[in-house]
């Protein structure tokens, strides 16, 4: 892990999923650093009320903050015209924090570019490949930049609240991510984020082996309470978490709010804290607590052929990533 006197002021930064709790609650704190934020969502209307939100909080002038819609992580296509829609100016960050876990009482699927997948790593990985390969292919990250993907201690399991994602071989693991559900326990929607963040995992170690001019690091805060990511549970499940469960969580120091977790995010995406390739969160066994080097802590994070696996997979789904010094043509 570095200890950079970094700051983002005059940066260019892009934040995906800017309108939810920890994304929002980031791009303040950007703001007040001094970065130019773009704020990526799904809609148009959210990202205005966001970055509306967000220049009125952190007091700066509303031309500090772009508003993007169409960043819909479930649609690489639609990302995809997004992206064109962007000022050409190459970002210095890109924040992929966009997603959030399925919930459902069973396995779900989404079709992309013909291919199925499990629709929690869709949302949560995949979305975000799609949005790396569009910014790339039009020349929209700056040499030297610092790309971070959004982590979760689940990737390593958290005992008595995540299931450790396990795999008996290879095969298993791709029969996972088209979704095939035959033969597997029962589904559990907050076990699916957590292998979803464990994808997240080979993702980022991937693509700091292609020797891309830019950094990538997993990284998560810890858990959070207050998110959006409640979203689809059913009313009275939704008001236990977020009236009861969450806070009680925070009071014994077993969860954050989105402010204090924003406050380390943005270490990280200044570069203060984590170097390329880093995966960095809780310690074991915790889901919250000082930053950790994560590496250790599941025997897949490392396994080349899982993350080959992984990739094929996103890039089935959403497309190749330009080959690193190859040229770029900017679209505006």
């Amino acid at each position: 892990m570095s200890s950079r006197d970094e700051t983002l002021a005059h940066k260019r930064v892009l934040i995906t999923g800017a309108n939810g709790g920890l994304g929002a609650a980031t791009t303040v704190g950007a703001l007040k650093e001094g970065a130019r934020v773009t704020l990526a969502c799904r809609t148009s209307a959210k990202a205005e009320l966001a970055r509306d939100r967000a220049v009125a909080e952190a007091g700066v002038p509303g031309d500090r903050a772009v508003a993007a819609g169409g960043f819909d992580m479930l649609d690489p296509t639609a990302i995809e015209r997004a992206v064109a829609t962007l000022p050409p100016d190459p970002f210095d960050v890109v924040f992929l924090q966009a997603g959030g876990w399925v919930w459902a009482d069973a396995a779900q699927t989404v079709e992309l570019n013909g291919v199925t997948v499990e629709r929690t790593v869709a949302k949560n990985v995949i979305g975000a490949h799609a949005t790396l390969r569009a910014l790339l292919a039009s020349g929209r990250v700056a040499p030297g930049a610092r790309v971070v993907i959004i982590g979760g201690e689940g990737a390593r399991g958290v005992p008595g609240g995540i299931a450790r994602p396990t795999f008996a071989d290879l095969a298993d693991f791709e029969r996972y991510l088209a979704g095939e559900w035959t033969g597997r326990s029962k589904y559990v929607p907050v076990d699916a984020l957590g292998v979803s963040k464990f994808c997240a995992a080979l993702w980022s170690q991937h693509l700091a082996r292609r020797g891309e001019d830019f950094e990538v690091v997993w990284f998560t805060p810890g858990l959070i309470g207050g998110t959006g990511g409640t979203a689809g549970m059913p009313a009275w499940q939704e008001f236990l978490f977020q009236r009861l469960a969450f806070p009680m969580l925070v009071l014994f120091g077993k969860a954050q709010w989105p402010a204090a977790a924003a406050a380390k995010c943005l270490d990280c995406l200044a570069g203060r804290v984590g170097s390329d390739g880093d995966m960095l969160g809780s310690p074991e066994g915790k889901a919250l607590g000082p930053l950790t080097d994560q590496k250790p802590m599941h025997p897949r994070f490392s396994e080349v052929a899982f993350q080959d696996a992984l990739w094929r997979a996103c890039e089935a789904a959403a497309g190749a990533l330009p080959v690193p010094g190859a040229p770029t043509a900017v679209s505006a």
